[in-house]
């Protein structure tokens, strides 16, 4: 075994259980993070299957849904439910006070309700989707197309299923911002945070990635003559692995993580939702994020490879290799910003990042639009659009930024808040921002109740849809840049700002009379800190604190304490590593012993031992241990 690998398994161990030096995360916490978020992909498949929308193959086959009744759903009475939602999970999370944290009380009964609520919309029967309830009156709408009014039909299947989501919706959206409140409190450390994150996506993902990959393939060997993956059945099958799997991976984040909010013992959440919308409302961070989300909404129009893949190539053989590179190549190069993001960020800072892979975004946008008509540029541009929009989870990481920032100038932390008065302000503006696309392909000649499947078969029509779709999202994709310019929370003021909350609960905890030695050796270091760097931010804060000495007045007996608890440890680590090292020596010594017995060759045993020990970087190490802890003569 190579010094390399003897050295990561003994970094390995040495940080499963105690995270390295300035970091939060034990290797094995990360683990049980990743695999929490695997239930959201998990979880993620029921979603995409189920999704009102005409281009999901079961709302087409088995519910029958048409665009109107899309529109209506989802724009009309969806948005209005959204409007009544968000501000019931905000105060359910930015008021939760469980000792077992403010996000984690919420994973399991949210994942529970998500599978049951999502897996159950394939069973409704197929007869009830054609019991009509009664009929939509849809008015004329030039301005988008639909030139003369018309009636859509709401069938009982539709009405269950619809109501079905809406409950999966509430218990879902519950469950991603219980697991995004972990993400943003997992680590005060903000390049932490960002390996982290970066290193998840890696991990997490695999679950929705192997099953829409074996969906087909599922469907092409049992459903191929009953409609393939139009066949209600192949979900039948494959929804209650996929529900089962999120809520066992759930467990993972509920038992292995912890939550680091940078609090006082004492603090308790209590935020009214017009208090949290207020003081949201004056963070100009908030909205900086905010209109870079929605104009990245609509940048995402650009995607239009499911549609290539279907309509502009025309053989079995053609439609299956883009498939695959629609579901394969094209989604694996976001890896390559995930994977690069942490270094990049840690070089040039969230911001320059950020804005420069938009920039490149759209520059490959512009590049989809010049060559519309031609499929194979088309999959060439969405690929480097993917490799630009890989870094995109750096928008996630500044709300962490912000959230800390948000607890320093109010003394409240506001995930909940944050995400449903986005969600709420971003429902509302996506009551315009919807019209945009019927209104875009009307452009094309196409209209607002139009059959898609006959659309997209029509050439003229279909390259018209492919040119006005990147049009809009070129729109938007350079709106999107706009906005980051002006986030100037860089990584050193987000350092201090931590640097201060650190401080704040220090000095609230000796107050109440509940001191930790980690508070006792943060107010050290960061009044050090201070002094040494003549660092005013920070000197005014320390001004604010009259306690501060006091608390520093036994920072000598609890530094040599923390110490001495991390030699011990470090000491246990090595001890174990040895422990299994000299099991294998032995193991070694006794076949090679064997081997020389047999050819009736002489076999110096020691020596042979002595040198594998020799080899053993734990053995080695826990000797260099021993010789330094030895008194000098």
């Amino acid at each position: 075994m190579s010094e390399k690998i003897r050295s990561a398994i003994f970094k390995l161990r040495t940080y499963w259980s105690k995270p390295p030096q300035g970091y939060d995360v034990t290797y094995k916490e990360f683990l049980n993070f990743s695999l929490g978020f695997g239930a959201i992909s998990f979880l993620g498949v029921l979603i995409q299957w189920t999704t009102l929308s005409i281009n999901v193959y079961m709302m087409i086959s088995h519910f029958k849904v048409s665009t109107g009744l899309v529109f209506f759903l989802n724009t009309v009475v969806g948005s209005v439910l959204g409007l009544i939602r968000a501000p019931i999970l905000s105060m359910i999370i930015d008021n939760s006070n469980s000792k077992k944290g403010k996000f984690k009380p919420f994973l399991i009964w949210s994942a529970v309700g998500t599978a049951i609520f999502y897996g159950a919309i394939p069973y409704i029967p197929a007869s009830l989707n054609e019991t009509v309830l009664f009929n939509i009156h849809i008015p004329a709408i030039p301005i988008m197309g639909v030139m003369s009014s018309s009636d859509v039909t709401m069938s009982v299947g539709v009405l269950i299923m619809f109501i079905l989501m809406q409950i999966g919706v509430f218990f879902n959206s519950l469950l991603n911002q219980a697991m995004q409140g972990i993400e943003q409190t997992i680590s005060t450390n903000a390049q932490e945070r960002a390996n982290i994150v970066a290193f998840k996506g890696l991990i997490c993902n695999i679950p929705s990635s192997v099953v829409n990959i074996l969906l087909p393939i599922i469907a092409g060997i049992f459903f191929a003559e009953s409609g393939h993956q139009l066949n209600i059945d192949l979900y039948r099958l494959v929804f209650p692995f996929c529900a089962i799997g999120g809520i066992i991976l759930i467990i993972f984040a509920y038992k292995g993580t912890t939550e680091r909010v940078v609090v006082s013992k004492q603090h308790r959440a209590r935020v009214g939702f017009i208090e949290g919308a207020k003081q949201l409302s004056q963070n100009k961070y908030f909205w900086i994020i905010l209109v870079f989300n929605i104009a990245c909404g609509i940048r995402a129009l650009s995607n239009i490879t499911s549609w290539v893949a279907q309509f502009s190539f025309f053989t079995s053989a053609g439609k299956t290799l883009a498939g695959l590179f629609n579901t394969t190549l094209l989604m694996n190069v976001l890896v390559l910003g995930m994977v690069f993001a942490p270094m990049l960020i840690k070089k040039f800072g969230k911001m320059k990042v950020l804005a420069a892979s938009n920039i490149g975004f759209t520059l490959m946008v512009l590049l989809q639009l010049l060559v519309y008509k031609n499929p194979y540029l088309i999959l060439f541009s969405a690929l480097l659009q993917n490799v630009f929009s890989g870094v995109q989870f750096i928008s996630t990481m500044m709300v962490s930024d912000v959230l800390d920032y948000q607890q320093y100038k109010t003394g409240k932390r506001l995930e909940g808040f944050w995400t449903n008065y986005n969600a709420f302000i971003s429902t509302i503006i996506g009551l315009f921002t919807g019209m945009l696309l019927p209104l875009f392909l009307s452009f094309g000649g196409i209209g607002f109740g139009d059959d898609y499947n006959e659309v997209l078969q029509n050439p003229a029509l279909r390259d018209n849809a492919y040119k006005f779709q990147t049009l809009l999202a070129l729109i938007g994709s350079a709106v999107a840049s706009i906005p980051i310019f002006f986030y100037d929370l860089t990584e050193a003021k987000h350092a201090n700002i931590v640097r201060v909350l650190r401080l704040r609960a220090a000095a609230d905890n000796y107050k109440a009379g509940e001191l930790e030695d980690s508070d006792v050796l943060n107010a050290y270091e960061i009044m050090q800190y201070a002094k040494e760097r003549n660092d005013i931010f920070l000197l005014d804060e320390l001004q604010k604190h009259d306690c501060l000495d006091e608390i520093i007045k036994g920072y000598e007996d609890v530094k040599r304490k923390v110490d001495l608890e991390a030699a011990k440890e470090r000491k246990l680590t090595l001890e174990r590593g040895a422990e299994v090292e000299r099991n294998r020596i032995e193991k070694k010594v006794a076949k090679a012993k064997a081997a020389a017995q047999k050819k009736g060759q002489p076999f110096d045993e020691e020596a042979y031992r002595a040198e594998c020990m020799s080899k053993s970087f734990y053995i080695s190490q826990l000797a260099v241990l021993a010789a330094d802890d030895t008194p000098s003569e």
